[in-house]
């Protein structure tokens, strides 16, 4: 059976992936100190704030800070670090020998020197965190195969690396970077963020998908938009759901993070995306009257909608409009016209800023 024949008769696809638990991660960072390549995205908005990383008491030679480590209790699993009791009690102790190694390994220079001494400053640093989601799309947008996906990972010859940036263009969660000679922030599949987490936020997961859509699809089609392997289509006057063609997805889970209802169920490691704003306009010139968009709508808002019909051409009413794109969509002249625009700050890349319908 050739390869082809194969593909066309594959019932699902499957990938092994690092999944995140929020409501148990307490945003502390610890697993990007454990990350041999980088591949877990930590940020703070407030720098300056102790985020219980613990690697201040790693890295001090006389265990002048104490050590998270089997200090958070029970209870306090899904709480934010700044409300443990671990971190109200976290200070650097009178044995401190003043070698300067927390102060010049904290990740977020949390460590300062008050009258001669090492002092944690704290507080919460809304932090977010984000790591590789094995989409692999920087394997297939490297020119030169210097990255590849063996075995469930991302592998990295550095010989073949040109620095070109492409991997870092096109990555969704924004961890690849570029190093002096090669790029960083892809997951090789070590475990060793797993077994770092103090609250046992993250495991291993096997992520497979049949194509399947839950019935909370209100038909947008965005899925089928943003969508970097035309694995899925949709026709909306033929289709009352876009198709999945599981022979050509990578579950980058772009179209479930894109998804407004969450009808994709293939989210694990990619956060929703935050619609910024939208806009939507309406070509009356090409607008034919059939009243299509209202339909569409009607799914979307429950019975209520945003186009109506006036003298026979199609208006929209801006105060009910969330801007999913269904009407665009549906519009079988393309007279309506919907900009989306997302928070790139959590999902950027491939996954683009502005998607535009039709």
């Amino acid at each position: 059976m050739t390869l082809q024949a194969v593909k066309k008769q594959q019932k699902q696809v499957t990938k092994r992936k690092i999944s995140r638990d929020m409501t148990k991660c307490m945003l502390c960072g610890r697993c990007r100190n454990f990350c041999p390549t980088g591949a877990i995205r930590f940020t703070v908005e407030e720098k300056g704030k102790c985020t219980h990383c613990n690697l201040c008491s790693e890295v001090c030679p006389v265990k002048a800070i104490d050590s998270v480590e089997g200090k958070i209790k029970p209870e306090e699993v899904g709480m934010h670090y700044s409300k443990m009791q671990s971190y109200s009690d976290r200070k650097v102790k009178v044995n401190c020998v003043t070698c300067m190694r927390c102060y010049e390994n904290c990740p977020v220079k949390a460590i300062v020197i008050e009258d001669g001494k090492p002092f944690i400053k704290k507080g919460d640093a809304r932090a977010s965190i984000i790591n590789c989601s094995l989409c692999s799309l920087c394997v297939r947008s490297c020119p030169t195969n210097a990255l590849s996906f063996q075995v469930g990972r991302v592998k990295l010859n550095p010989d073949l690396c040109v620095l070109c940036g492409e991997c870092v263009r096109v990555c969704p969660p924004q961890t690849m970077y570029l190093k002096d000679r090669y790029p960083g922030g892809y997951c090789v599949m070590c475990g060793r963020c797993v077994k770092s987490c103090p609250v046992g936020a993250l495991s291993i997961k096997s992520v497979s998908w049949d194509g399947s859509i839950t019935d909370d699809c209100i038909r947008c089609g965005t899925c089928s938009r943003v969508c970097p392997t035309d694995a899925i289509t949709f026709n909306p006057i033929t289709e009352r759901k876009p198709s999945v063609d599981v022979s050509k997805c990578i579950l980058c889970e772009i179209c479930a993070s894109g998804c407004p209802t969450n009808a994709i169920p293939i989210r694990c490691s990619l956060p929703e995306r935050k619609l910024v704003e939208h806009r939507i306009t309406v070509n009356r010139d090409m607008c034919i009257g059939c009243s299509l968009c209202i339909e569409a709508c009607k799914v979307t808002l429950k019975g209520d909608h945003a186009p109506y019909l006036k003298d026979g051409l199609a208006y929209i009413d801006e105060k009910k409009c969330i801007g999913c794109g269904a009407c665009a969509t549906t519009c079988p002249a393309e007279c309506i016209r919907v900009v989306k625009v997302y928070d790139k700050r959590d999902v950027s890349g491939m996954a683009s800023e502005v998607v535009v319908f039709p």
